[in-house]
Formats: C-alpha cells, structure tokens, sequence
C-alpha cells in the first residue's frame, strides 16, 4: 500500500503521457471490417507509475491509404449480443443528472427510497416483482405520474423559484391545479391500483424472507425474522405456535438463497458482514460439514463467540 502510495504520488508530478491509437478500414470483398491499434508514444508520468498501471497495447503493423493487403486466412465467427450492463446506485444517479431529474442533493435520497421500499435490491440493481408491478399499475391507472417531462417542468419552476424569474405563489398555484387532477384521477382508482399491489407485495416481502419448507411439518415456510430481545436474526417456521421450529444464525445480514448444502441438504441463506465477502451459511446447527469445521476450527470458534459477547455487553 505504501508502495502504491509513493508511485501514486510521483506520477502526479510527471510529465503527460502521450498515446496514439490508430484506427484502420479495410474492405474484403465490399463489405467493411474494421481494426483499431492503440500505443504509447510518450510514457511521461506512466513510468513512475508501475507496476499498477493497466493500459492495453495493441500495435499494429503500419499502413498507408489504399493500400492493398493479402487475405491470409477469414474466420467465421459465431456470437450473441451481450445484454448491457445493469445500473448501479452510482451509474443510475448519472442517468438521472443526465435527464435533468432531481438535484444534487436529492438523487441519492431518490435511490435509498427505492432500497427501502423493495423497488429495487442488490448493488448491481435488480428490480423486484413490487416495483414492476406499481410501474404496470401506474401506467395503467395514472400513466401522468410516471411523465419524465412532469418531473423536469417541476424542477425548471423551482429553478425559477431560486432565481427570482417567477413568484412562488404563482409557481404553487400552477402545480396545486395540475398535482389535484391528477390526485384526483388517482383516487378514483386506488382500490383497483391498491388490488393490484397487494399481492406482489406479499410476494416481494416471501422472496425477501422465506429460505423454504419446514423440515419438521412439512407445511410452513421457514421465515427470516429479527429479535429485539436478543438484536440477532433467526430462522422459524411460519405455522407457529402449532410448529416451534427454530434455527439460529451467525451474526450478519442474512438473505435467502435458492440453494441447498450439499452435506445435509438444508436451506443456505447468504450472510453480510461489514468488512468481508457474503458467503452462504446452512442453517442446519447438526450439519456434519458445520460440525467439522467447527472441530478444526475450535480456536477461531471460542474466540468468535467472545467477540458476539462483547458486542452484546456493549450494546
């Protein structure tokens, strides 16, 4: 880390690089391919900078303007579209500075809105079956509060607002008539829209907690639920009190796979911890793969048990 802080530090006094990246045209038989070549020039301030830096060199050999070249070898290759990439809270905050939607200081607020209300999950932005479903419901019910350009024009008044173009009260007035009708619209079909709602809901929050079936009555789900009493997260089965099926967990934020532990064939749920990569945890306490690691592992056991204590008594 030193190492790369020093390097870091004489780069930023060094000279400019210099690259030349040559790009080439060539046509076989009227149809176009196309080739580009990338060097350095000039290392300048890349000199200091290795081994940490990862530039790609692709040379290539030297050409001139229609120039003719012999056809050695044609391949034909056989690929499928890669879909793009998915958004990321830091990317999609770009896409919305880019529309000119929100401001600086409400677009990641915008973001942790949609975390919290399980529009969306995961870093690399999944969106979940509630927040497809209130899209399609909107769209159909109230297609207005969905406009872009709605969102724009509120954003241009208040901007207006801000540079003293046009009078506040002017600028309420004009949004009180628009937002009521609209509301208004709104309301008319909230029981349809609350309908349609409901049951993806329901089925955004089982995805969310449910690991699966009961292994003892066979007939609950076996839930992700919090304790207060005891600040930790735990396994129960949903047909409680008929079913007292209880499975504890390691400390973590716990969520749900779809996988099963090859040793006993019980439910793995993924465990988050601050500092270190999620890895997937049996929620089986007899697993045989569990107890022998445990058995190997007896020190890192005790001494991760004191550590759960301490926190405890610190709280």
């Amino acid at each position: 880390m030193y190492d790369l802080i020093v390097k870091r530090t004489l780069s930023s006094f060094g000279t400019h690089s210099t690259r030349e990246t040559l790009n080439v045209e060539i046509e076989i038989k009227k149809e176009p391919f196309v080739t580009k070549g990338t060097r350095t020039i000039e290392p300048g301030w890349q000199a200091y900078y290795q081994p940490y830096l990862f530039i790609e060199e692709k040379e290539l050999p030297p050409f001139k303007e229609n120039q003719k070249i012999k056809i050695k070898k044609i391949n034909l290759l056989s690929k499928e579209t890669q879909p793009p990439k998915r958004y990321t809270p830091a990317s999609i905050i770009k896409e919305l500075e880019k529309r000119n939607l929100g401001t600086k200081s409400t677009r990641a607020a915008i973001i942790d809105a949609l975390y919290q209300r399980n529009y969306i999950i995961e870093n690399s932005l999944q969106v979940t079956g509630l927040g497809l479903k209130t899209i399609e419901t909107l769209d159909k019910y109230s297609p207005e509060i969905l406009d872009e350009e709605l969102t724009k024009e509120i954003e241009v008044d208040l901007e207006k607002i801000r540079e003293k173009k046009e009078k506040p009260k002017e600028v309420i007035d004009r949004a009180e008539k628009f937002l009521t009708k609209i509301l208004t619209k709104f309301k008319k079909h909230e029981k349809n829209i609350g309908k349609n709602l409901l049951g993806a809901l329901k089925e955004t929050r089982d995805k969310a907690s449910i690991v699966g079936k009961c292994d003892v009555c066979k007939k609950g789900d076996l839930r992700i639920l919090y304790s207060r009493r005891f600040k930790s997260y735990f396994v129960a089965c949903s047909a409680y009190p008929k079913c007292k099926t209880t499975h504890s967990l390691t400390r973590g934020l716990p969520k749900p796979t779809d996988k099963k532990c090859e040793s006993c064939g019980f439910p793995l749920v993924q465990i988050i911890r601050q500092g270190t990569r999620p890895f997937n945890y049996c929620i089986n306490k007899k697993c045989p793969q569990k107890l022998e690691w445990m058995k190997k592992n007896k020190d890192k056991v005790e001494a991760f048990k004191k550590q759960n204590q301490d926190q405890k008594s610190q709280k």
